[in-house]
């Protein structure tokens, strides 16, 4: 998924949950990746794409919140992407204080809304590119250059 197709920001983060796979099967993981509407999880040899599973994230307080989830993504060996489905309002609040306090407890006070649009490139202020001040400022010189 290209950055400017997700709905939230993602946080680089190493929390632990736990997923239940189709099959019954109960693994723990570490999400690695985490928004307020999905997450990037450790590889699982059961879960393809389109899956839907349950996992269980461990919130601040030690218990573990409950989300129901489905695999949009796989890479070979390497991680799942997941997207949170029917996630309440008040689910998506408590995957916001689990990202606070995990910033928190590594020593990153939260600076972003984890409810806002991520940063694209088409989002930056309207000012002067830079090749358009490399080409004035050739422009410039070549006229300094020249002989008339």
């Amino acid at each position: 998924m290209s950055i400017s197709q997700r709905q939230h920001i993602r946080f680089s983060l190493d929390i632990p949950a736990w997923i239940y796979t189709k099959f019954g099967e109960k693994q723990q993981t570490l999400l690695q990746q985490i928004s307020v509407g999905g997450c990037f999880t450790g590889w699982e040899e059961n879960i393809y794409i389109g899956d839907e599973f349950r996992m269980e994230i461990q919130m601040p307080n030690g218990n573990y919140l409950p989300l129901h989830c489905k695999a949009l993504y796989r890479f070979e060996h390497t991680g799942i992407g997941v997207k949170f489905v029917d996630i309440t309002a008040f689910e998506q609040e408590l995957v916001s204080q689990i990202i606070a306090a995990r910033l928190d407890a590594e020593g990153v006070p939260l600076q972003v809304d984890a409810f806002s649009q991520p940063h694209t490139p088409t989002d930056e202020a309207k000012g002067p590119r830079i090749t358009d001040i490399r080409e004035k400022t050739d422009a410039i010189l070549e006229r300094i250059m020249t002989t008339d």
